[in-house]
This record gives C-alpha cells, structure tokens and sequence, in this order.
C-alpha cells in the first residue's frame, strides 16, 4: 500500500511540474472550477481515468487500489463527500450498517511527505441506504487528496456504484462518477455476521453441578464426554432469542491433565478451551458461548474425569430492551494490600478480607448509569482453601462462586456482575484470609455497543510457526478482529477472549490492554493483571475489553489491536475471541 501511496503522490507531482495535470487558472467568470482524478490498481499499477474503468477493490486484501483527486483551485473550499448509491448497495449482499464495517476508506492529503499521515473515514448511513463518506478540506493549502479504499473478505462479487463531489465553495458541485469492483478473493474466509444483541444482568444462580445432580445427573463428566447444560427458561432467561450466556464454568476433582470446551448444543465442537487443568486442581473461568437452537450449550471435557460446575451471571438476547456494552483501558479500582486504594473505614479496617468478611466496591462513583460490570478479580496470599463471591450490594448473597483457590494461590477470573440500586458491588470471601484486587476492563448501561456471539475462534497461537514465547517484559499486538479470523474488521469497539498460558519459565503475570500500535505501554509495566500463572502451568482465563481505533504510526497502518505483555521469564500464549461488540 505505501508503495502505491508514493507512485501516486510521485505521479502527481510529476504531472503537476509538466502542466498536464490543469490547474483550470483560466476560467470564465461565471465558470468554477471542477476536480481532477487519476486512479491505479494495485500496489505500482498503471494510472487510469476512473470514468473508463473500475477501481478494484479485493476482498481481504490491502492492495492499495486508489484515487488522486486533485483540486484544480487550491486557494478555494475544497470539502469532498464519496457516496455510494442507495441501488449499488442494495445489490451488494449485504445490508448497509454490514457493508460499513466491510469498507475502509483512508485519506490523506498532498502536504504530507510520500502521504504516510493517513486519517480513516467513517460511513453515513442514510434512510434510503445510500452510504457516504465526507472528506473534510485540509488547512494546509493542500493541492490534493488521496483517497484508498479496501475491503473486508466476501462472497461473490458485485460493481459499486459510487459518485464524488466537491461540497465546499467555489467548486463545480456536479457529481464525478466512480465504480469500485469489490470482489472475492482466493483463499480468504468471508466475513460472517452474527445477530447484535443486548445485554440482561442475572444474579449469579447455578444451572449445573455435576456432584450433587444439578441440572445433570450426578456423575462426573468422563474422558471425551459431554455434558448438556439447559439455559432458555432457567434463572429468568426467556425460552426464546438468547443469543449467549455468559457463565462461570468451574472444573473440580479432575482424574487428570484435561481440558473443557463449552460450544452451543447441536453445533460442531470448535478445537479451542475454555478451561485448562491438571489432576486435583480445582479452576474457575468465564464464558461467553452462544446458545444453541434448542436453548442449551454443551461442555466437553478432553481426558479423565472431572465435575462440572456452572454459574450464570448473565444473557444476550436480541433487540434492543437490553444494556450496552462500554470498554475502558483497564484500571485498577480495587486492591485490600493498598492503602491509597482500600484505607479501610472503622466497619472495614485496612487488610486482607477475612473468613466469612465482605468488601464493598463503589462502581457508580466513578462509572455513572452501571448497571453491571466486568472486572478481572485476583484473589492472592490465601491463608487457606476458599471461595469468593461477588453479587449486587444489597442482594442476598448467592450459593454461586466466583474464585476457587487453595492456601498460598494466586487466582484470577474474569467476573461479570450485576451493580446493586446503590452502585455498588459486593465480595464475600468464605474461609481463611485472602487479599482481593478487582481491575476493570468495562460495564454496562443503557449506551454503547450490542454483542455479537462468534463462538471460539482461535487469533493467535506463539507454539504455532512462525511464532516463538513471549519473553520478559516483552509485548505482543494481536488484531482479534481480522479478515482471516472472518470477523469483521472495521467497526468493532471491543472484544470477549479467552486467553490462555502454557509453558512458562517464570511465575508470571499477563496484562492485556487496546493498543494503538504508537502508544502500547511505551516502556512503562501495567500495573494491573489478566491471568497469573506459575512456571510449568496452563491456566485461561476471559479477557474484555475495547479496541482502539484505526490509525497510522511509523509507516504502518495499525488495525484495532490487542496488546498483551509479559512480566516474567517467557511464556506461550493462547487466544480465542467468542465474540465482538459493535455500535449500531
């Protein structure tokens, strides 16, 4: 692509010196001026007239098909608006709010050197369908703009119909005509589309517990077993259109080395886990898994025996009655070892929460209109084998869990929980004393953005070539939502994962934060943890949060990206995105 760019900007200045690019000076009075553009397809192809032929535009790749538009009189308004027809959009296959996150349009104008200063472009959607996108005029006394377009990978092929026309003063307003051919590509996955839906907090109930019968008979779940769990009309989630659940899965008395994968019933059973263990180890994760047709999931589990456990603290449904997810950059709210963010109060002195003990943590305070919140909650120094529970501060306290840790562990789990009527959250902790940290990474309330359920997909994998672990104090950016993973590229605010270590040197801990592809942690260490693990373990854990806008930095167009950093020795990491959060 940024070969492309400096033909283009080459080009033009070329033909800018020679005098066959006009500058129309010598018009009559009444007469103004029109745009002139050239196009090329490809990284160094020919130079056309977009009138004669149509500028390319295939799926999956980034192949640098674009325009110069040239703006015969610098000195006047130069605002530009691209619109695609109501017709060629309807043709497309796609519905218009789909086709906006499957094109990306970049500009940038002549000022900047080779134009590496690249400024993405969001699409309007109108009422009639048509699609358009307002290029601003730049302030530099610019004498033209480049204009880039690519697309998400499709299915099939179909001619856009596209018309370009200067908006601002003193330009001839009569619309130029362009036609884009976005067609398939070859060996690319095309992006598939999901239904959005919203979010309803649960109080935290068990739907499933292998040892006492629960929403399944009582036995464990054996080697390469299923268990069927029922979620539809349960806990007061609708027989019909849940779209996901969101549940906290726990492993327990495992015969041996294994691994849990949860999946809608009736689905096939996708290669990624949820859950990873060894024999005897008791281990607790977050789940986001579609529902199946018939309104249950399945989990699976690898070798030996195990029970299972299954909590829900919450469902997607479709429309619109539901809450909206917002992102935030992770942020520390609560930890009982610091002074400065827990001083303790005369009911609750400063320290570790105690056997039977509870800690409030005030939400609304700083996230006015939460209605529930996901935190990744670490429990460490256990002085003996425990479980926490968080639920709404002033509910009763359910008999669901949350943590499970065992003397001197460190564990952490994604939670997602419901904020009581006065903003806040609750944690109880059951034997022992242990210290608890509660990073946020989002919330719900009445604005943001809708879910869609993808089911596991896996977006990165270190053990895999050309991949190699990730070392101490070292960063890696993942893109979760890409052309080959067939999730949408552009406009997704944020994701769910669930992100998984195995063969670390080091006792360690991963941070995982939106990244810019510029800013990331520039040197400095998070301050705050996803997943803590020993050396030799593989333990998972869920990971939300939002993605950061497209941008351009040190020559490369960055994508929304994930970072994740390492502390400790080297480590291979895991990642399956089960879903993705949009604005509609």
């Amino acid at each position: 692509m940024r070969k492309t760019n400096r033909a283009l900007a080459a080009t033009a200045g070329a033909l800018l010196l020679s005098g066959l690019l006009p500058f129309q000076s010598a018009l009559a009075a009444d007469e103004l001026p029109k745009l002139w553009n050239f196009c090329t397809n490809g990284s160094g192809g020919p130079l056309f007239d977009p009138a004669e032929r149509a500028v390319f535009v295939p799926g999956g790749e980034d192949a640098g098909s674009g325009c110069w538009i040239n703006f015969t009189n610098p000195g006047s308004g130069r605002d530009l608006q691209l619109t695609l027809t109501a017709e060629s959009v309807k043709s497309a296959g796609y519905s218009p709010q789909q086709l906006a996150q499957m094109l990306l349009v970049r500009t940038n104008n002549s000022a900047t050197e080779w134009g590496e200063d690249w400024t993405v472009r969001r699409w309007t959607i109108h009422q009639d369908g048509a699609m358009t996108v307002r290029i601003p005029a730049c302030t530099n006394n610019c004498t033209g703009v480049f204009l880039q377009l690519s697309g998400a990978p499709r299915e099939g092929s179909v001619e856009l119909k596209a018309q370009l026309r200067a908006t601002g003063p003193g330009y001839d307003p009569t619309p130029m005509p362009l036609t884009f051919d976005y067609f398939a590509r070859a060996g690319t996955k095309p992006v598939t589309f999901g239904t959005p839906g919203t979010f309803v907090p649960v109080t935290p109930t068990r739907l499933l517990d292998t040892r006492a019968g629960l929403g399944a008979p009582a036995a464990k779940v054996g080697s390469g077993g299923s268990v069927n769990v029922g979620i539809a009309g349960r806990a007061g989630v609708p027989a019909a259109g849940v779209t996901a659940v969101v549940l906290n899965v726990t492993a327990t008395n495992p015969t041996a080395g294994s691994f849990v994968t949860a999946h809608p019933h009736g689905a096939a059973r996708p290669t990624a886990s949820n859950l990873n263990f060894t024999a005897g180890q008791t281990v607790p994760n977050q789940v986001t898994v579609p529902v199946g047709a018939d309104g249950t999931v399945d989990l699976y589990n690898h070798t030996g025996t195990v029970d299972l456990i299954a909590d829900i603290s919450g469902y997607y449904q479709e429309g619109d009655s539901g809450l909206r997810f917002t992102g935030v950059s992770p942020k520390r709210l609560m930890d009982t070892r610091d002074p400065w963010l827990n001083p303790g109060t005369p009911e609750r002195p400063f320290g570790p929460v105690g056997s039977g003990g509870t800690i409030t943590l005030d939400v609304a305070d700083k996230y006015p209109g939460a209605k529930s919140v996901t935190l990744n909650v670490t429990a460490a120094n256990p002085t003996a084998s425990s479980f926490v529970t968080a639920y709404p501060h002033g509910a009763a306290r359910p008999t669901a869990s949350n943590l499970n840790f065992t003397a001197g562990q460190t564990v952490p789990n994604q939670v997602t929980v419901p904020v009581g009527a006065d903003g806040k959250v609750e944690f109880y902790n059951h034997s022992g004393t242990v210290a608890l940290i509660a990073d946020i990474s989002g919330y719900y309330s009445a604005t943001g953005a809708k879910f869609v359920p993808t089911g596991p997909t896996r977006v990165l994998d270190t053990r895999e070539a050309p991949g190699k672990p990730l070392g101490e104090h070292k960063e890696l950016d993942i893109q979760p939502n890409s052309w080959k993973h067939g999730i949408p590229p552009f406009g997704v605010t944020g994701v769910t994962m669930n992100v998984t270590a195995t063969n670390g040197t080091a006792g360690s801990h991963l941070s995982a934060a939106p990244s810019s592809g510029c800013e990331r942690f520039q040197g400095m260490w998070p301050q705050y943890s996803n997943l803590n693990f020993t050396a030799g373990q593989t333990i998972a854990n869920a990971v939300t949060g939002p993605l950061p806008d497209l941008n351009y930095c040190g020559g490369n167009v960055w994508a929304d990206a994930v970072s994740i950093y390492n502390h400790e020795g080297s480590v291979d990491v895991i990642a399956d995105v089960s879903g993705y959060f949009v604005q509609d």
